[in-house]
């Protein structure tokens, strides 16, 4: 019935978060909605004190996403029901996303070289080392099969064996570094069947933990700008060039934590005040 079913609601709001905790599932959603709706209002705020706006050009790329999204979603009734299930205004939605934008210019703008924030080569390097991250790239000869998972013969293994070795020989000739990357680019290119080399053609940039221990472990051993030996995975035979870090490949991770300490900063500085209705 329906009073059954307004118990039922009233029970699943008032129900604890987990066993050690005091607070409720509506405690945690009202504290949620409340960080949210402060940290848009002091972006914005923050961002019309810099200079930064949500511009005609803003408004255009905004109406051509949400044409988009209205198709994707199946049309102007199902994008109603989505904003309803939101608990937000057409109104409202715009005026996230123009919140969005002016973020976006101010990571844009405020982290520019000559800018009071922009990041050093030091700060860089840095937060590379502060992040434990390594760069390596890699040529992948698999033995199984990535579609089934399954494990390949005893004798296609003994092939990609053979290969791996064959290619290791020619790097191993190589002793200037320049040619050395550049042969390794041109046999990875080639010969690797790593599935992620496309969107990847740089090499991996990861920290502990994100990829297979064994290759996390043979990059580790490795010196930058040195070559592995033949080293095995449960996904194949892998021979890793580990490259020294480059600042350029961490300035979006730093300006996204600098940005991050900034808005936490924003927010310390203006407390949350709360109506009784809160």
């Amino acid at each position: 019935s329906m009073m059954q079913s307004d118990d039922s609601e009233t029970s699943f709001w008032d129900s604890k978060v987990d066993e050690n905790s005091d607070k409720t599932i509506a405690d945690q959603v009202k504290a949620a909605a409340q960080n949210y709706a402060a940290m848009y209002s002091v972006v914005e705020a923050k961002g019309k004190e810099e200079g930064y706006s949500y511009t005609s050009e803003d408004k255009a790329s905004y109406q051509e996403d949400l044409a988009t999204a209205k198709e994707q979603l199946g049309g102007e009734d199902a994008y109603a029901k989505y904003l309803k299930s939101m608990c937000i205004s057409n109104k409202g939605f715009e005026h996230l996303s123009s919140v969005s934008f002016i973020h976006s210019h101010m990571v844009d703008g405020m982290f520019q070289d000559g800018k009071e924030n922009a990041p050093t080569a030091e700060d860089l390097t840095q937060y590379a080392e502060d992040k434990d991250l390594l760069v390596a790239k890699h040529i992948l000869l698999l033995t199984k099969d990535m579609t089934t998972g399954e494990d390949l013969s005893d004798a296609e293994k003994a092939e990609k064996k053979a290969k791996a070795d064959d290619l290791l020989k020619q790097l191993q000739t190589i002793t200037d570094p320049t040619e050395l990357e550049s042969k390794f680019d041109e046999l990875m290119k080639a010969n690797s069947e790593d599935t992620g080399l496309e969107s990847s053609p740089d090499g991996y940039v990861f920290s502990a933990g994100k990829m297979v221990e064994a290759f996390e472990s043979a990059t580790r051993s490795l010196e930058p700008g040195q070559l592995s030996g033949i080293v095995e995975s449960e996904f194949g035979y892998h021979i890793i060039l580990r490259l020294p870090l480059d600042p350029a490949n961490f300035r979006s991770g730093y300006i996204a934590q600098q940005m991050t300490d900034l808005r936490q900063g924003w927010l310390d500085a203006n407390p949350v005040e709360t109506t009784e209705a809160f």
